[in-house]
């Protein structure tokens, strides 16, 4: 059998065929892509166009261009570039992105070597200049040069289940974001919505991921930090070894219809931002995984810590109305009743599977409380005397029974009766709050797909009819405990760690999260230790899975700095968890340089 696959390979090779087109034009270039087949490179010549309509790409081929990305000393972009073969968007009316890639498993497709910029001076902003969509694990977008382009709300976009690599790109940024990820539906391109990625392993150190790796990317606007990355719908990314300048690097997650990124490793780049106060920060996520190591920033200080927020915490998403029951057409609020969570069921902040979450007030369960005289959208005064002590109900949640909604309880004031709510945050509806609003108090615990969970139970179905696919039902998948790991990020003037932080209830340090931290008496107690395998500490502290479904779960790690790569890698060293009562291997990073970057 792998005598016959090389054969079929090398006949494959042999057959390949290279086609130029007449001209950079779209008719041109689609002239020449149509004669192609699958394996064959289509060559852009040198030139300039302007493109009215969208190249649509089913055919597994490489498209080229003449454009030489310049390199620096360390064999990555140095920001500048030979701008050969210039592609424009000049779409309008109905508007879409200028290359979209429409991809099969098992094939593979590459666009190379062109330059990128926006022919109009005004305009529509298209959802993404480039889409990168389909089901192979074999997408290449490499050597290419994009001019800044303003009127863009992304430059590139990976969709369905596609993996792949973005390598050795010159890439300028302004007010809009460089990649999209929403490749979370790998093995059913019929879920659009990322079901299919939270029922699968994460694959850390793995190949299912899309890679961004060697790029020179600069956001032109100092006084303001852009986007590098965003996602969702399962998305899975690893941005490593990239020059990035005024940049951060964030995620969506599990708020609206579709389910939020699903992994993310963050490692080796250099960030060098020239931003101050609250704009100059390192990122943060929604959603999933992340490794978060290896990284430095120079330029302003001080940089913020990556942040981990849930937003389904704070208030509800979706719309519709129809009671407290009600199918939202996304996710319900997590204030502690939904069944997507891990919701307080006993009262003393533990979870029992198969009981009803805890109603903490009114204390008879199914009953309501009635907001009384005074009530404003921004404050609930319970009617009656309850002789609340100050910030009793801090962080809890509370439902609103005549049309589902939730807030996140901020404070508990004036004595004991008053609830502060926050009311609009980030879905930007208010509450309607008012004398007669009847309500409950329940704690939830850990939010579906919140940073430290990971492969659950398949959940199927439609918006507003979405089901665990084992029980039938609208209920938590059971997602395992994978904890964010954050070590060895540093700013190099002043030598400031930067990890990772909580700003929700729901996400606990040394639990949910780990940073970097010294060992105590030969035993890692709490964080990430780092540095060789001989100094790893003797011992660490196991994990703890508050919904109790992780064997073993992974605790306090070490990074071992000088254990070899077992998979062909220039990047050494391994991340040991311990859980079980032992040090496991828990990581490695994948192959680097990415094994489609072999043909440079």
């Amino acid at each position: 059998m792998l005598l016959a696959a090389l054969l079929f390979a090398a006949c494959g090779a042999a057959q390949a065929k290279t086609i130029t087109a007449l001209s950079p034009s779209i008719s041109d270039v689609n002239k020449a892509i149509g004669s192609a087949v699958d394996g064959d490179t289509v060559i852009i010549p040198a030139g300039k166009a302007a493109w009215p309509s969208t190249l649509n790409i089913s055919k597994a081929i490489t498209l080229k261009g003449q454009t030489t990305i310049h390199m620096g000393a360390d064999g990555r972009p140095d920001g500048t570039a030979d701008d050969k073969t210039i592609i424009g968007y000049n779409i309008t009316g109905n508007l879409g992105g200028l290359i979209s890639v429409q991809s099969v498993a098992w094939k593979s497709y590459r666009i190379s070597g062109l330059t990128f910029q926006d022919a109009r001076a005004s305009g529509g902003q298209p959802t993404a200049f480039l889409v990168l969509g389909g089901q192979s694990e074999s997408l290449r977008l490499d050597h290419c040069h994009f001019q800044v382009m303003p009127l863009m709300q992304q430059y590139i976009r990976v969709n369905g289940g596609a993996y792949g690599v973005a390598d050795h790109n010159f890439i300028e940024v302004k007010n809009s974001q460089t990649f999209g990820f929403y490749n979370g539906s790998s093995g059913n391109p019929n879920d659009t919505w990322g079901n299919p990625a939270w029922a699968q392993p994460t694959d850390r150190g793995g190949p299912t991921f899309f890679f961004v790796e060697d790029n020179y990317v600069t956001h032109s606007t100092a006084s303001v930090s852009g986007a590098l990355t965003d996602g969702g719908a399962g998305g899975k990314f690893v941005v490593r070894h990239n020059h990035l300048y005024n940049l951060h690097i964030t995620v969506h997650g599990t708020e609206g219809v579709p389910r939020g990124g699903r992994a993310m490793e963050i490692y080796n780049n250099d960030f060098h931002n020239a931003i101050s106060g609250a704009e100059n920060t390192s990122g943060g996520m929604r959603s999933g995984g992340l490794l978060f190591h290896d990284n430095t920033w120079d330029g302003r200080s001080p940089i913020t810590s990556w942040a981990l927020s849930v937003f389904r915490i704070a208030n509800t998403w979706g719309g519709g109305s129809g009671g407290a029951s009600q199918a939202f057409t996304g996710w319900e609020g997590a204030d502690g009743s939904s069944p997507w969570d891990v919701n307080d069921t006993e009262g003393n902040g533990t979870y029992v599977k198969g009981h009803a979450p805890f109603q903490y007030w009114p204390t008879t369960p199914g009953t309501w409380a009635t907001a009384g005289a005074g009530t404003t959208p921004l404050k609930i005064v319970d009617n009656g005397n309850p002789g609340w002590q100050t910030d009793k109900w801090k962080q809890f949640g509370i439902l609103k029974k005549d049309d589902g909604r939730h807030n996140r309880i901020d404070d508990t004031t004036n004595g004991n009766t008053n609830l502060v709510a926050s009311t609009k945050t980030y879905t930007g509806q208010e509450m309607t709050w008012a004398p007669g609003s009847q309500y409950q108090i329940h704690k939830c615990l850990a939010a579906l797909d919140q940073e430290s969970r990971g492969q659950g139970d398949l959940v199927t179905g439609s918006p507003g009819h979405f089901i665990n696919s084992k029980t039938g039902t609208r209920a938590w998948p059971n997602q395992m405990l994978e904890p964010v790991y954050a070590w060895n990020n540093r700013h190099l003037a002043s030598g400031a760690y930067i990890g990772v932080h909580s700003e929700v209830s729901t996400m606990h340090e040394n639990t949910d999260f780990y940073n970097q931290a010294a060992a105590v008496g030969g035993v890692q107690t709490v964080g990430v230790g780092f540095g060789t395998r001989a100094n790893r500490p003797a011992s660490g502290k196991n994990g703890f899975d508050i919904a109790r479904v992780t064997p073993n779960p992974p605790g306090t790690a070490y990074w071992a700095t000088d254990v070899p790569s077992i998979n062909a890698s220039t990047d050494k060293g391994a991340l040991y968890v311990w859980r079980g009562g032992a040090w496991v291997l828990y990581y490695q990073p994948y192959t680097y340089p990415h094994p489609l970057t072999s043909d440079l």
